[in-house]
């Protein structure tokens, strides 16, 4: 990252020292920082870099070897609503024969051949 580079709304310093907490916090760690962002606050952490990124809904930093990961909520509604859970399938009703039903299914019905 540049030494030079200035933020006008401060999010480059606040990534900064969020970058130096969780480096203290875990030193030997390899950390991924994912941001779902709202349109406004996506803008406004875009509009600190490069302005051929600015068409994308996902873009991501390195800083120090955090990595900072910023996606667009609309962009993750999609992403997670891709896949769903099948609805499971109600069970039957278990069919319930009567005791005289039962018994009388013992006996073979047949016709009268008299018509």
């Amino acid at each position: 990252m540049e030494e030079d580079k200035k933020s006008d709304d401060g999010v480059l310093e606040n990534l900064a020292l969020l970058t130096d907490g969780i480096q203290t916090l875990f030193p030997e760690g390899k950390v991924i920082c994912v941001f779902e962002l709202n349109d406004d606050d996506f803008k406004k952490v875009q509009s600190n870099f490069r302005k051929i990124d600015s068409g994308f809904k996902k873009f991501s930093i390195d800083m120090s070897g955090v990595e900072h990961v910023f996606i667009h909520e609309e962009l993750a509604n999609q992403v997670f609503n891709v896949v769903e859970e099948p609805t499971p399938e109600p069970t039957p009703e278990p069919i319930t024969i009567s005791p005289w039903k039962r018994f009388l299914s013992r006996f073979k019905s047949s016709r009268s051949s008299v018509k």
